[in-house]
């Protein structure tokens, strides 16, 4: 049954619609960035050229594809991206992660991954895909319809004990914060992982093969997508001052974890992490 959202009194969306859109703009971008991955591994290897121009060039080419699918299916429709951003004349933004992981994809290494997600205006989240190439995953999720990986159902999370744990984290600032956010984990929790993606991270989170993330100072685009393949598991999202039903937190620091998990994740964090200011806190906005 074809699910629908209202975005504003204006209109009604077609959330399957607005699904099938993301899968699409995400695999165009996978397939892209896939296909000039190779050639950037051997210029940067053999060519000595500079590692930000090849990782330009690869976000831009996969950027292009992204934005061909959606200016097709979805000609007036917000962009919201790392690259650029362009206005729209309906209700539905949408939020481009064109290349996750961007060291790891030059280096040829498998943590990297394309987001794109839907949002509403405060920044609901109504529909999302990420592509993992390198390991052959599709992550995708609409408002209400739960997540679906490789056109398998995800199952909702169940508990698992802090000092069982996986959690990923992707330390940004200072070495000396990053440095605090490691020895909290390593003392607290099972295991910790530091990788490449953090699209990727959020839908191993989603789908069971993490626990956890701890991402601060994120932007829309880096976290939007995977955000909902985690709610819509059944997961938790939000920051430390509080959760973020529905969207992401505007502070940009993202804790997102299985419900029995994300509490004391929170705690063990604010030991070592000042919370976001409360004007930060709360419903993200698509033009942030």
């Amino acid at each position: 049954m074809t699910e629908t959202s209202p975005t504003s009194r204006r209109s009604v969306v077609d959330l399957d619609e607005l699904l099938a859109v993301a899968r699409s703009a995400a695999r165009a971008g996978a397939r892209t960035a896939a296909f000039w991955r190779h050639r950037a591994h051997r210029l940067f290897l053999e060519d000595d050229i500079a590692l930000a121009t090849l990782i330009d060039e690869a976000r831009q080419e996969a950027d292009r594809a992204i934005r061909s699918v959606l200016s097709s299916r979805r000609p007036n429709d917000g962009v919201l991206g790392r690259e650029r951003s362009t206005a729209g004349y309906t209700d539905v933004r949408w939020i481009v992660d064109e290349l996750s992981g961007s060291v790891d994809y030059l280096y040829e290494r498998p943590d990297w991954a394309v987001g794109v997600a839907a949002a509403a205006p405060g920044g609901t989240l109504l529909a999302a895909a990420v592509s993992e190439p390198a390991v052959g995953v599709l992550t995708e999720a609409r408002l209400g319809g739960g997540t679906v990986i490789n056109d398998d159902p995800v199952p909702l999370p169940g508990r698992r004990d802090l000092a069982w744990a996986l959690v990923e984290v992707a330390p940004v600032g200072s070495r000396a914060s990053a440095g605090r956010t490691v020895d909290a984990l390593v003392s607290g929790v099972g295991e910790v992982r530091h990788g490449g993606s953090t699209a990727a991270a959020l839908a191993r989170v989603a789908t069971g093969r993490a626990d956890a993330l701890w991402a601060p100072d994120l932007k829309p685009w880096d976290c939007a997508a995977g955000v909902l393949l985690v709610q819509e598991a059944g997961g938790t999202v939000g920051d430390l001052v509080g959760t973020t039903p529905q969207t992401w937190p505007g502070s940009g620091d993202v804790l997102a974890a299985t419900p029995a998990l994300w509490r004391p994740l929170r705690q063990l964090l604010a030991e070592v992490h000042l919370p976001p200011a409360s004007a930060k806190h709360g419903p993200a906005v698509t033009d942030r």
